[in-house]
């Protein structure tokens, strides 16, 4: 993870990259994500931070933590359990019978099963931009209360102040990450 920081002191820099490394490092995150830039701008009270994010995790799906005999389901991962009978109930109804604590009948045609394997149980990359936006709050300044986050598939940027932020100045940090980001 490679952390760049700009507007302050040198003695700043180094002491914001401390708390960038460390956050993220606390966080368990170091590994997902690629670049981290902040710009301060103390005098006007503006603090910019955009996080490139890196390698995550593919999508859990119905196919990676079940078996299929034939028209039954055996779930092979108990943890998503919970979770694939209240996406399969909630999808199919009383298509979809649990016969046993981690055994499920379909009465569903070929075709629907297919599409049923394919569904997404959970994508590690929700949870991954939730992390990163608790660490977010973390490193930036307390006082910096109005925010502003700018997200794109990849990429999370927040603009923090202690006043309203315009559309000109999102322009300009806009600007200003796209070699980040």
């Amino acid at each position: 993870m490679e952390v760049k920081i700009e507007g302050v002191s040198d003695f700043a820099n180094g002491s914001y990259t401390k708390i960038c490394q460390d956050t993220f490092r606390d966080a368990e995150l170091r590994s997902n994500i690629d670049h981290v830039y902040m710009h301060c701008n103390p005098k006007e009270f503006v603090f910019v931070i955009a996080v490139k994010i890196g390698r995550v995790s593919r999508p859990v799906t119905v196919w990676d933590v079940t078996l299929r005999e034939e028209k039954k389901l055996r779930i092979t991962t108990e943890r998503y359990a919970p979770k694939l009978l209240a996406l399969l109930w909630d999808k199919y109804g009383e298509k979809v019978e649990q016969v046993g604590r981690l055994e499920l009948l379909l009465k569903l045609e070929d075709n629907e099963i297919e599409e049923l394997l394919k569904l997404v149980l959970y994508d590690p990359k929700d949870d991954l931009v939730t992390r990163i936006l608790y660490a977010l709050d973390t490193i930036l300044p307390e006082g910096a209360r109005v925010r502003s986050p700018m997200r794109s598939t990849n990429s999370i940027v927040i603009i923090a102040s202690e006043n309203p932020i315009g559309e000109e100045q999102k322009n300009k940090v806009e600007e200003m990450v796209s070699e980040y980001v």
